[in-house]
């Protein structure tokens, strides 16, 4: 059986373009079903929020504890010690946090072994007040435990490990029916200006999947020598320190979150969510043949941060010019999110792309007319 079990937040219309081998249900649904997960199921999950239930109800104990390893931050660092044997972590509690013996002329970062859009994750350096950083921890836990159960987010296990430099690619890709990787796009996030709008710009291009492509690949395979999975889809973020690719998280079940996915489709012409049930393996070299002198991009239009949402509106004309040539345009109801839109570019220089990294949000809102 397939199934796309759909949760709460942003789902992509294209995730929902599945023919009728594929059972389309919400969360909700699925609990009130009778339906188990059997091994050889394929599973996708587009939001976080329905892995409970899942892993409630499946009978693949391979599958159920790939999940939980990746999910666990501490887990999924032994699983890669083998890979980056000389990589710090260590785990602890809230309450042992003080006490933990640390080198405080290096950097760290502090975050729930199980975590969620980035609750609880800090920063340790030699400035840090550590006491200071367990009272922000154990109130930012507080305040979201009541929507994310313990297998989401933990509510006083946390991970330190060393603090990784460097600019941040995102990968999605499943392993199929064989356990063998297939890469679905490969993305640069470089950070803007603002980190109000951290998440404004994921873009690829040719030279991206030729530095990058063949050391992705022999990570998934390595990986998959302890995990031993089949048809199951991730969504990994790495950063590129002194040239090496070091794994910042990976996301099981699903791809990139808020329709970023969807720019392999409105690039590259192949919907990723079919290609995964369908056991579809990209023609990379065809593919970028045509496409060589091109670069696309995934642009997320922020609410401004000075704007009040009952009195002001998107400037939807001025901001559809500022962003030049677009593939696809999807409008978001901004008074329920903190974003208006989604935009899919293309442009013949990455140096170009660069631009959205300094863009002022504030500046594309107006007063409601009365």
């Amino acid at each position: 059986m397939n199934y796309i079990i759909t949760g709460k937040g942003y789902i992509s219309d294209l995730v929902t373009q599945a023919d009728a081998t594929v059972n389309i249900l919400t969360e909700d649904e699925f609990k009130n079903s009778n339906m188990i997960i059997k091994t050889c199921d394929k599973v996708y999950a587009p939001t976080e929020s329905a892995l409970e239930i899942i892993l409630e109800r499946s009978e693949d104990t391979t599958f159920t504890n790939t999940v939980n390893m990746l999910k666990d931050k501490h887990k999924f660092r032994q699983l890669m010690s083998n890979l980056y044997p000389d990589f710090f972590f260590t785990k602890t509690t809230i309450d042992e946090l003080e006490k933990i013996k640390l080198d405080r002329e290096k950097k760290y970062i502090v975050k729930p072994t199980k975590g969620f859009f980035g609750t609880a994750v800090k920063e340790l350096n030699n400035k840090t007040d550590i006491s200071e950083i367990a009272k922000e921890i154990r109130n930012e836990l507080e305040e979201n435990s009541c929507y994310f159960s313990e297998s989401i987010l933990s509510k006083n296990e946390l991970i330190i490990e060393q603090f990784v430099e460097g600019e941040e690619y995102a990968v999605d890709m499943y392993f199929n029916e064989h356990g063998k990787p297939e890469i679905m796009n490969i993305y640069h996030h470089p950070l803007p200006e603002r980190k109000e709008y951290f998440h404004v710009l994921y873009y690829t291009n040719k030279d991206i999947f030729d530095r990058f492509y063949d050391r992705l690949n022999a990570i998934f395979i390595e990986l998959n020598q302890h995990l031993k999975i089949t048809n199951f889809p991730i969504h990994a973020e790495f950063k590129l320190e002194n040239n090496t690719l070091i794994p910042i998280e990976m996301n099981p079940l699903r791809y990139g979150g808020f329709g970023l996915a969807d720019l392999t489709f409105h690039a590259f012409g192949f919907n990723p969510f079919l290609a995964f049930f369908n056991n579809y393996k990209p023609d990379w070299q065809q593919i970028w043949n045509i496409r060589n002198e091109n670069h696309f991009g995934w642009v997320l239009g922020y609410n401004g941060t000075d704007i009040d949402v009952e009195t002001h509106t998107p400037n939807d004309e001025a901001y559809l010019h500022y962003l030049g040539d677009i593939l696809h345009y999807v409008e978001i109801d901004y008074k329920q999110n903190p974003v208006f839109s989604i935009a899919y570019v293309k442009d013949n220089c990455s140096t170009s792309l660069q631009r959205f990294l300094k863009t002022e949000f504030n500046d594309f809102f107006v007063p409601v007319k009365p």
